[in-house]
């Protein structure tokens, strides 16, 4: 009763942790529908067919990540609403012309891309790749109306739309084999756009013809096409080369392994961290102003540490026999997998709001600069791997080599705020400390998952949690 009573307390007085309660329960509900489904999927789907949806979603990934040239980005910034309209006329006219090049490029290059990444099979479903990059696109585009809006519960349902329309759609054309993963993946991406759409095309400001400001916002904003374009590519290219480069060095099958790891272990971004860098957007740009923002992403950097802290310790200690018993015993690797991308999920969850730093403050550049670094430091990690033709070595040489990349992307997104270089690290000493001793404990010593080990582990997590939880009542 105690832990419900600080819950309710520490929300009722902080309109921050509200917002985030609010998506983090759409999200929390499809994630869990996902969690619960994965087994099934698992057990429907072979990992050659997860590995060719995971070449399919990076293909994707990497034209819409481009479609509206980032202009979406600056949605929640204009103070004159008619200013945010024009970016959305010129965003979906942007997303519709990388559509149609996406569906040119996929037309005459798609078989070979397949030969390439050993998925032959995925060259006569790629029709579908350009429908998938104009609806994320869109759904992106509105998702920040939504955030400029501070419609976050509209957010979070579309979020539950879209994980039950995908699993709804894989599990009952599961005979088609992997194209009923690539049809659920795209029907899911497109739920959503019609709730949000209206949301948006309801608003006053489009009877004041806001296209007549398209030429102003085209040069107001054009340093989001220019440096947070290929920004935004280069993250999505950090993210989604690792199943490119496993399928095409190692096969599909490596590359499915992959995937499922990955897919879980990203769950407490959509979970906590994206809701938080939502929200933090939100009220960024105002902050940012009034000069409170240092303040507020130094409190919510040592959150999110704090946060994530059993979820990682979790996956270190008992990932791969977790991974083995829910999903099958063909599906082990992919628990070694995410033990060691456990340290990625460190990292990224708590880099979620900083992003943000590099857009309120005009400084693209510096966020484009950082997504090189990422990139760059990824890619090594994985190249020695496959120098050595050694498919972990390549997982654990990306995922540590992406901490010290993570941890230099957060040093300079404290500088831009004029704080010291010192304050993330400092951040993060205990937590490393901890998380470096538990894989050294659980390299050292063979640790079973069993019910023991998990009521030992669940009770001092919830304790933890509840410490936590007073800490912040405190504050």
């Amino acid at each position: 009763m105690k832990v419900i009573t600080h819950a309710k307390n520490l929300i009722a007085n902080n309109r921050f942790a509200r917002s985030v309660l609010v998506l983090v329960g759409g999200t929390a509900g499809a994630q869990l529908l996902a969690v619960l489904a994965a087994p099934i999927l698992t057990r429907l789907y072979s990992p050659e067919s997860f590995g060719m949806l995971a070449v399919f979603v990076s293909v994707v990934s990497l034209f819409s990540v481009v479609a509206g040239l980032k202009y979406e980005l600056a949605i929640p910034l204009p103070e004159d609403e008619r200013d945010a309209a024009a970016l959305t006329i010129l965003s979906l006219i942007l997303i519709f012309v990388v559509a149609v090049i996406s569906a040119f490029c996929l037309y005459w290059w798609g078989y070979t891309l397949a030969e390439a990444m050993e998925s032959p099979s995925l060259a006569a479903y790629l029709w579908l790749a350009p429908i998938a990059v104009a609806l994320t696109g869109i759904y992106n585009l509105f998702t920040y109306w939504a955030i400029r809006l501070k419609e976050f519960p509209v957010i979070a349902n579309t979020k539950m739309r879209q994980q039950v329309m995908a699993i709804a759609t894989q599990v009952s054309i599961f005979k088609l084999g992997g194209l009923g993963l690539l049809v659920g993946y795209v029907a899911g991406t497109g739920m959503g756009v019609i709730s949000l759409a209206r949301k948006v095309f309801g608003r006053k400001s489009w009877g004041s013809q806001p296209i007549e400001r398209i030429g102003y916002v085209l040069k107001r904003y054009r340093n989001f096409p220019i440096f947070s374009t290929w920004g935004g590519f280069l993250n999505t290219a950090g993210a989604q080369l690792p199943p490119l480069l496993f399928a095409s060095m190692f096969g599909a099958a490596y590359a499915g392994f992959y995937a499922l790891a990955h897919r879980l272990v990203a769950m407490p971004m959509g979970l906590v961290g994206q809701a938080v860098g939502q929200v933090f957007l939100s009220d960024a740009s105002e902050q940012y102003r009034s000069g409170e923002l240092a303040f507020t992403l130094n409190r919510v950097h040592k959150i999110l540490i704090k946060l994530i802290l059993p979820p990682t310790a979790f996956l270190i200690l008992f990932g791969e026999p977790a991974f083995s018993f829910v999903f099958g015993d063909d599906w082990g690797m992919s628990g070694e997998v995410a033990s060691w991308l456990s340290l990625w999920m460190l990292m990224a969850f708590t880099t979620s709001p900083l992003s943000s730093v590099f857009i309120v403050a005009e400084k693209q550049h510096l966020g484009m600069i950082m997504q090189a670094l990422l990139l760059v430091v990824r890619v090594t990690g994985i190249g020695v791997g496959v120098y050595y033709e050694d498919f972990m070595l390549a997982v654990i040489l990306f995922s540590v080599f992406g901490v010290f990349g993570y941890l230099v992307y957060q040093i300079i997104s404290f500088r831009v705020l004029d704080m010291s270089w010192r304050v993330p690290i400092i951040n993060y000493f205990l937590a490393f400390v901890f998380i470096f001793s538990l894989i050294f404990l659980s390299k050292r010593y063979d640790l079973e998952l069993n019910v023991a080990a998990f009521s030992v582990f669940l009770f001092f997590s919830l304790s933890y949690y509840f410490v936590l939880l007073k800490g912040f009542r405190n504050a």
